[in-house]
């Protein structure tokens, strides 16, 4: 019985033995089991962590290489991440009312006066283009292409003080043909700016010292007649060199009253060939042309020196601000038709002036570029833009010399003076109306009906620019 007793404790303390081994053995296969499973989601982990790093590092390459593109009072603009590559649309339109008070041989007219599409911008960082063109009233079409396009160049801004632009754009001479043409004070430019080129093809070096408070631009251009532009010069092979130096002493000095103060000169020099060209008066009415005609008629053409200077200036300070310019220019000419004076040769010197000046009555910072209204214009709110008003004085005197060979006396006037008043309201910063009158006094052409009385103009414009 005791041996029984003791073979069952056995068995049983056998058995017990066996069943912990069995299940330990289980235990640790278990344990083996999740610690696999534990590594493989801990792979699955760090399989997705990288997958999001790597989502997250190509949206960072994305954004950070991809254009943008916005719209606004400045127009369109697609710009590239790094901001070296930029493409504006841009562009405007004017649209005028020419109304003669006095008894006139032209017609009151509303015309077009300018419709500009303008496309500019920047490759590589260093490399500004701007293309714009005109479709206009007064626009015509010739082989020379002269009316529609307008600027075609390119600007290489190697320093701010070193750049080379090359194209067609304006010669840099007069002072209010520099200024652009949405910030005219009033609708017609003034007489000097007949006296001075406007768009040429050619090359020109140009950079600003200490925040262009310096500022020099010498270039070499085709060359072409006193207010005329060109794309290419079919009437000779010489060239013009023209010049501008602009300075202002006090721009980066902290007395705010002479900040706006800037004068310089300008000019051009070269040989001419070709017809001159005629002057015109705010109504585009012809006052002075030199003699044309075939055979036996009298035909007056450039035959040598051509040379203008301009001294300038302007002075901006708070919501008032003035500006004035002086140019003379010279011109050798031939009468090479037939008729009285056939063959005959001189220099002529023609001068003209003028000074213009604006008062902003709701107080925004005059200048010379243009101007933003402190408030655009709002009914709801009140406001009612920016209000400038206007005056300008001026005149143009023909040299004498050039009557009667040249010149017809009793066609031409010898000089013609002018002034104006006028009212800009700058609803916003995209649009502008404007009303003018300039009255405007010939002497001589009397037996030209044109300009036989005192021209009493009222202009207005509608201007829409972006």
């Amino acid at each position: 019985m005791k041996n029984l007793l003791k073979m069952t404790v056995a068995v049983v303390i056998g058995a017990q033995l066996g069943l912990s081994g069995a299940l330990a053995q289980n235990q640790e296969l278990d344990v083996k089991a999740l610690l696999k499973r534990i590594e493989e989601l801990e792979q699955k982990v760090k399989v997705q962590d990288r997958k999001r790093e790597l989502g997250d590092e190509a949206a960072a390459e994305k954004a950070r290489t991809a254009s943008t593109v916005s719209i606004g009072p400045g127009g369109l603009q697609v710009q590239s991440a790094d901001s070296n590559f930029v493409m504006r649309v841009r562009g405007g339109l004017q649209a005028d009312g020419r109304f003669f008070a006095s008894d006139s041989v032209a017609n009151d007219t509303f015309l077009m006066r300018r419709v500009r599409p303008i496309l500019e911008g920047t490759v590589f960082g260093k490399f500004d283009y701007r293309l714009m063109a005109d479709f206009a009233s007064g626009v015509t079409q010739t082989t020379a292409n002269n009316g529609s396009i307008l600027d075609a160049y390119i600007n290489a801004r190697l320093l701010p003080g070193f750049q080379i632009q090359a194209g067609k754009f304006k010669e840099p001479v007069g002072l209010e043909r520099l200024q652009s043409w949405r910030n005219l004070l009033f609708v017609e430019r003034g007489f000097p700016t007949q006296l001075v080129p406007n768009r040429d093809t050619g090359v020109m070096l140009h950079g600003g010292f200490w925040n262009n408070a310096l500022y020099y631009q010498a270039g070499v251009f085709n060359g072409t007649a006193d207010g005329g532009s060109s794309d290419f010069d079919a009437n000779d092979g010489d060239k013009d060199f023209a010049g501008r130096l602009f300075v202002q002493p006090f721009k980066q000095t902290g007395v705010e009253a002479l900040r706006g103060l800037g004068f310089g000169v300008a000019g051009t020099i070269g040989d001419h060939a070709g017809t001159p060209r005629t002057y015109v008066s705010d109504g585009a009415q012809r006052f002075f042309t030199y003699l044309t005609g075939t055979g036996v008629q009298p035909n007056v053409v450039g035959n040598g020196n051509t040379w203008r200077v301009t001294p300038q200036g302007y002075y901006y300070w708070g919501p008032f601000g003035v500006s004035g310019e002086y140019v003379i220019s010279s011109q050798e000419l031939r009468q090479a038709g037939g008729g009285a004076g056939a063959g005959s040769r001189a220099k002529f010197e023609n001068i003209a002036w003028q000074v213009a000046g604006s008062y902003f009555l709701t107080g925004e910072n005059n200048s010379f570029e243009p101007v933003s209204p402190r408030k655009s214009f709002n009914l709801a709110n009140g406001d009612w833009g920016a209000w400038e008003i206007t005056g300008r004085v001026g005149a143009l005197d023909v040299d004498n010399a050039a009557f009667p060979i040249f010149a017809n006396p009793a066609q031409s006037a010898t000089r013609a003076s002018s002034w104006g008043v006028g009212v800009n309201w700058h609803l916003n910063r995209n649009v502008k109306l404007q009303f003018n009158y300039v009255n405007t006094d010939f002497e001589g052409g009397d037996a030209n009906p044109a300009i036989s009385q005192p021209e009493h103009l009222f202009l207005t414009r509608a201007q829409f620019a972006f």
